[in-house]
């Protein structure tokens, strides 16, 4: 008699609840603090960046609150962002020997040793876009042979870096101000200039995500300096007389803050008291500079990064 069967029944097809793409990977270097680079993405020379990268855009916040007897909830008295960590998934490989693939990996190794300092992650997108953020490697390639991980001329693994700053750092962003000659040319930013002072009202446009911390370049003949953010209202005075060839650099970037005179001089006690290393807003912030005792020799530059949430 015949056995009877349940007639096969072809499984159902799989969709996909969401759109499927080849993942498009940013282009990522690191340079050690030597200067020796290495580029994540070069795949004729044995380096591929891997799907699966992580920290890339924002970091974690902390908060600190306040609590209130009788009252739900808490209030949040500041918000703070914390350092993050960046992993990358990498393989490479040499295709010659098992030589040149071990010089490779112990030349990786070299480069990505904390203790010579903080390098430099580089992250471009396709859209040509690059920002670059400190980092010194923390975990990843510590050996590992398994049969999946590893082989006679090449290993792939997770590089996690640690990055003591949040932020993305973009191009600088230069601008120069100077006093009035005849047939001076001010391409970008006109000032109202007298003879004995550089005295502009100027509007500078921050494009990251955060504050931006300028560095000051003041090259005399001067008497004092007056920089004001009055989007702000904070002010920076520094008194101080510089003759025809001295510099003055004011740093405001954070765990960074310094006033020196030609590199050497520190002039922190020059400061007003009522100074502060004030920063650039994100988006515009209407500034006024001013330059006592100076001439057409006298310069004001301000020179900033901005500082971005994401890669």
């Amino acid at each position: 008699m015949p056995i009877l069967v349940p007639a096969a029944v072809p499984p159902p097809p799989v969709v996909v609840p969401w759109p499927t793409r080849a993942n498009e990977m940013p282009q990522v270097w690191f340079t050690d603090p030597a200067g020796l680079t290495t580029k994540f993405n070069d795949w004729s020379n044995g380096w591929v960046l891997q799907p699966g990268a992580k920290g890339l855009d924002m970091p974690g916040y902390d908060f600190t609150q306040d609590q209130s007897p009788g009252i739900d909830g808490y209030a949040i008295r500041q918000v703070r962002a914390q350092g993050k960590e960046i992993a990358l998934p990498i393989a490479f490989w040499a295709d010659d020997s098992r030589t040149a693939y071990l010089a490779r990996r112990r030349a990786l190794i070299r480069s990505l040793n904390p203790k010579r300092g903080e390098g430099t992650l580089t992250v471009t997108q396709s859209d040509g876009a690059a920002r670059t953020i400190g980092a010194r490697y923390s975990a990843g390639l510590e050996g590992d042979e398994s049969l999946d991980a590893a082989g006679r001329t090449w290993c792939m693994g997770v590089l996690t870096f640690a990055c003591p700053s949040p932020f993305w750092l973009g191009p600088e962003v230069t601008t120069e101000w100077r006093a009035a000659v005849a047939g001076s040319f001010f391409p970008v930013l006109p000032l109202a200039v007298g003879n004995s002072q550089v005295l502009g009202s100027v509007t500078v446009d921050n494009d990251g995500d955060d504050d931006a911390f300028p560095v000051w370049t003041i090259t005399g003949p001067a008497t004092a300096v007056s920089l004001t953010n009055v989007t702000t209202g904070d002010v920076l005075v520094l008194a101080h007389t510089i003759t025809v060839g001295d510099t003055i650099v004011i740093d405001t970037r954070e765990r960074q803050q310094t006033a020196l005179l030609n590199g050497a001089t520190n002039l922190w006690g020059g400061l007003s008291d009522d100074s502060t290393m004030w920063a650039l807003e994100p988006g515009l912030n209407d500034l006024t500079l001013t330059v006592t005792g100076s001439t057409s020799n006298t310069r004001v530059r301000m020179t900033y990064q901005p500082r971005y949430l994401a890669a």
